[in-house]
């Protein structure tokens, strides 16, 4: 049962992230092109990707994305008030 509710509620960020900011350091911050690096962390990425992808959407980041939302269309709309003709 305590399995069903943390399915529903989720996680307040997709699984994946931080493998993904992994790859992409040892993918753009050590970059030495056709060697090791790039694709080590092109594969680290990936991973990430897929992780990322099976991640649940829950309550939690649906409450999540509706803030980021509404933060988003009150900088619009201050932004649309601000301009003069």
């Amino acid at each position: 049962m305590a399995k069903d509710i943390l399915g529903v509620l989720g996680d307040y960020e997709p699984r994946g992230k931080t493998v993904q900011g992994v790859g992409k350091f040892i993918l753009w911050g050590l970059d030495d092109p056709f060697h090791i690096t790039t694709v080590s962390g092109s594969i680290i990425y990936g991973v990430g990707k897929i992780m990322e992808s099976r991640s649940p959407y829950g309550l939690r980041r649906a409450k999540m994305d509706l803030a980021e939302i509404k933060r988003q269309m009150r900088e619009l709309i201050l932004d649309i008030s601000s301009v003069r003709v």
